[in-house]
């Protein structure tokens, strides 16, 4: 995932921002072949994780807001058990179907930490398992014009994605999604070296990218094709790569929401496990299906802005 320049500067993982006195500090990604996390002890469904948030305040800087995107129950993917903060949140807020918490801290000390602690339970969902099931998430219908539309990042209507699109066919639903994951797999390269997301049609022109593209593209293909799809964003329990990911959920009529994963199912992805078109490992935490969050100025996961000199956010997770 990766973090577009504003006029308003901003930091994650320890990149400073250049001096500004009503400056914002928002997250910048860790590649997947730069890091990795430690996996989740248990081989259970039952998982315990700390999310920590380490703050440096080099110099004087009066006040810091930070809102953190929150886990919340998702029927037939996880279950929210507890979560507990160190220290507690000014507030709770709901929006777009999100859960928040916010912070504010008035003059600062030099350095300090935002914790976590989540207890969860997540299920095994992919599209072998809704066959199984034969089970339809209710959802009306007019809700679905969000997940065909074009939006930054998912060009479903440029004219490359558009010709691309024409040439994926299949007799049902489900074989033209399956193509537009085969087409995605086939003609990306997971790889490079961004520091910003590239979207949708740079995917294409540049055949490579990291999870971010690889979701991006298939989602503005399947709207392409109208067919209702998002992204999805959090953090998988058990890989050899970073723990935060992106991953695509698709509406099908026979079933709701259903879950894929191009970038983990590339054979030529140096962390592949096994996963394919019809299933997928129990080890995704869903955070948000929101591409373009506004509340937390279109970035990832969280959002730190500040009112005096630069400061430093580093963002880590723990499973236990």
């Amino acid at each position: 995932m990766k973090y577009k320049k504003l006029s308003l500067v901003v930091i994650l993982l320890g990149l400073l921002c250049p001096p500004n006195t009503n400056a914002r500090s928002k997250p910048r990604p860790i590649k997947p072949w730069q890091t990795r996390p430690p996996e989740a002890k248990t081989r259970s469904n039952t998982v315990e994780f700390v999310l920590s948030y380490d703050f440096s305040v080099p110099g004087e800087t009066h006040r810091i807001r930070f809102v953190v995107l929150l886990p919340r129950t998702i029927p037939r993917r996880q279950k929210i058990f507890a979560i507990k903060f160190s220290p507690e949140p000014l507030r709770f807020f709901t929006k777009n179907g999100n859960d928040y918490a916010e912070f504010v801290f008035v003059r600062p000390g030099k350095r300090f930490k935002v914790k976590m602690n989540v207890k969860a339970r997540w299920f095994r969902y992919d599209l072998s398992t809704a066959r199984r099931e034969q089970k339809k998430e209710p959802l009306k219908t007019a809700h679905l014009e969000d997940f065909l539309r074009e939006e930054k990042f998912i060009d479903k209507n440029h004219p490359l994605i558009r010709q691309i699109a024409e040439n994926i066919k299949g007799p049902t639903e489900t074989d033209i999604i399956r193509s537009v994951y085969d087409y995605v797999i086939n003609n990306m390269e997971y790889g490079g070296s961004r520091q910003k997301d590239l979207g949708a049609v740079k995917a294409v022109q540049q055949r490579k990218g990291d999870c971010s593209e690889y979701s991006d593209l298939f989602v503005a293909l399947c709207r392409a094709k109208h067919i209702p799809a998002r992204t999805v964003e959090g953090y998988v329990t058990q890989s050899s790569s970073t723990a935060k990911h992106v991953w695509t959920e698709v509406y099908l009529h026979e079933y709701g929401w259903v879950p894929f994963d191009p970038t983990l199912a590339d054979k030529r992805n140096p962390w592949i496990r096994r996963y394919t078109f019809d299933t997928l490992k129990p080890v995704y935490i869903y955070f948000t299906h929101i591409r373009n969050d506004t509340v937390l100025d279109n970035y990832h996961l969280y959002l730190a802005s500040y009112r005096g000199d630069k400061i430093k956010v580093k963002d880590s997770i723990e499973f236990r």
